[in-house]
């Protein structure tokens, strides 16, 4: 091959493989379970911390990709619509802002706490995270609030179904918003228990089934 054809041939390859590449899968999007800053922080200090130990989801919907669940119970992974993180640190971090910003205290994740302060515990088992085509977004979990140098507070443990309809629109995105919303309402229901010392939990809106709780 002549030598002066050589780079005219190596420009209609690269052109032929960036032709080929637009043509490909597009590109992937990333969501996340942390809800826009919409509602403005608490204006109560609380006199502790809280601690959000890491999240237990099931292994079924713990994936890169959003998988969305059909009448049928069948599961799609939705390649081009991922989580921005690890699904069990999506729900962590979620939870983390909705009891720091509503109890108006900090998480020890961010700020290392002094011996003996007094810390909330908060811990999550995730036994169902739904995202069901057309609506609703659903999250059961079981969970724990367990005071660490707090006198007179209890450990409380409950089991919440948080259901939250889809609002209109296309594509994955008002599911994404629902399941947002209803992890925020199972942090609130969290919340309510923390402020009650650990001797009940007070569901923020018909949308949470507290299943029951036992100390």
């Amino acid at each position: 091959m002549p030598t002066r054809r050589l780079p005219l041939l190596l420009s209609s390859l690269a052109l032929g493989a960036a032709l080929a590449g637009c043509g490909g899968s597009p590109p992937a999007r990333y969501h996340t379970l942390q809800a826009p800053l919409d509602a403005a922080a608490s204006t109560r200090h609380a006199n502790y911390l809280i601690e959000v130990a890491p999240v237990s989801v099931p292994m079924q919907a713990d994936q890169p990709q959003i998988m969305l669940r059909n009448d049928a119970g069948s599961l799609t992974p939705l390649y081009s619509d991922r989580w921005s993180a690890p699904l069990a640190d999506e729900i962590g971090a979620a939870l983390s802002d909705t009891l720091t910003r509503s109890l108006g205290t900090l998480d020890v994740r961010t700020i290392k706490p002094a011996e003996g302060a007094p810390v909330w515990r908060v811990q999550a088992d995730v036994q169902r995270f739904d995202m069901i085509e057309g609506g609703p977004a659903r999250i059961d979990a079981t969970w724990r609030v367990r005071p660490l140098h707090l006198a007179g507070a209890s450990t409380l443990a409950c089991r919440s179904i948080v259901t939250v309809p889809a609002g209109a629109g296309a594509g994955v995105a008002p599911l994404v918003q629902a399941q947002q919303r209803a992890i925020a309402l199972l942090g609130a229901t969290m919340a309510s228990a923390i402020q009650a010392g650990g001797r009940e939990a007070s569901p923020p809106s018909a949308e949470v089934q507290l299943a029951g709780c036992t100390k």
